[in-house]
């Protein structure tokens, strides 16, 4: 393991890994680490992801898009052609929307791996352990490195170490594996007896579909109530990882000194739908890009708060808005059928989709 680099990136998920990738294109020498023996295990995660042409109309904004997307062929497991979304009294509710389930482990590796060959160093089975200015202390020994990147998730140690803010709001999920075919549309579920402020889902792949839940506010154990929801769709439960989504929107400050957050640690969540691999991937090349320019232009690390920010801070901040709101509708299973009445097929894909900022017209 490198004992002293330019840049070191601790978290190997989309955000690190493309942060990774495109700071040592640029020619920097980067060392990214993971606590994790093998890359992308175990998998917290829906797994889906939406076509570059969805991605573009959500986030009008974001450079990059067509760099970082469509997802290679060799982790794709199905074609996505739209959502399905039932009601607390069993309504379906029916939109189109273009994208692809994967299996996240092997996604994550692919990223990992992008970065590799664009010259990091990656480290596995490495835990951060603490810094102060450029000195980081790992598992493995200590490191030298002018810039810190933040890839560790919600509860980031180096966020912590840098005195930066972690998002206040964690929405515990669950996901495991069934089993069986399942089509090529997406199905959530809402209702309070089956997740509590929240929603489960059943997302198709190759021979089986990832099924989960996650709840917004205080409930049994996540863990307990997907095994109730497998009970009484009929699945046999599968082996159960549970982890937390960050809800509440970005945190206040993405750069501190030397250290600056991406992805998960930062925030980088759609919050109406708990979606964040391609947020993460694409502050993640902002990410990377600055740190370049920090390194080897002298540009101020400041800038990537700006540019991220610049490029979907409107959009995480107005899905951030209208989950506070669906909060209040979530707890009653009443309100909630209503609202859905009112909204349609449309005005729901409108809300998981675009945090309800967008109204544009789409094939129902």
């Amino acid at each position: 393991m490198l004992k002293r680099c330019d840049v070191i990136v601790v978290g190997a998920g989309p955000a690190g890994s493309t942060a990774a990738r495109y700071a040592a294109e640029e020619g920097t020498a980067v060392l990214l680490i993971d606590k994790r023996k093998e890359i992308g295990v175990p998998v917290c995660c829906g797994e889906f992801n939406p076509t570059p042409a969805v991605l573009a109309e959500a986030l009008p904004n974001a450079p990059g898009i067509d760099e970082l997307f469509p997802v290679d062929p060799g982790v794709v497991q199905r074609a996505i052609r739209g959502f399905v979304v039932t009601s607390p009294k069993g309504r379906e509710y029916e939109f189109d929307l273009d994208g692809c389930t994967v299996n996240r482990d092997a996604f994550d590796r692919h990223l990992a791996d992008a970065a590799v060959r664009a010259g990091a160093v990656l480290s596995s089975d490495t835990k951060f352990l603490g810094r102060e200015g450029r000195r980081v202390a790992t598992s493995l020994g200590e490191v030298e490195a002018d810039v810190v990147v933040a890839a560790d998730g919600p509860l980031s140690s180096v966020c912590r170490s840098a005195g930066m803010e972690h998002s206040a709001v964690l929405a515990p999920a669950a996901t495991c594996r069934v089993d069986g075919e399942f089509g090529d549309r997406l199905r959530l579920f809402f209702g309070n007896r089956i997740a509590p402020g929240g929603y489960a889902w059943v997302f198709p792949k190759r021979g089986c579909a990832n099924v989960g839940l996650g709840v917004q506010r205080p409930a049994p154990p996540v863990p307990v109530l997907l095994k109730s929801f497998l009970s009484q769709r009929g699945f046999a439960a599968g082996d159960i990882q549970a982890g937390f989504v960050p809800v509440s929107g970005p945190i206040p400050e993405t750069v501190r000194g030397n250290v600056l957050a991406v992805g998960d640690a930062a925030g980088h969540v759609v919050a109406s739908n708990g979606g964040g691999i391609a947020t993460a991937m694409i502050c993640g090349r902002i990410a990377g890009l600055a740190v370049a320019d920090h390194l080897l232009r002298g540009e101020p690390l400041r800038a990537y708060e700006r540019e991220w920010r610049s490029a979907m801070g409107r959009e995480l901040l107005a899905a951030a808005r209208t989950k506070r709101i669906a909060d209040r509708i979530l707890g009653s299973d009443l309100l909630l059928e209503r609202m859905m009445g009112l909204l349609g097929s449309r005005g729901i894909r409108n809300v998981i989709v675009f945090g309800g900022r967008l109204r544009r017209p789409c094939r129902a």
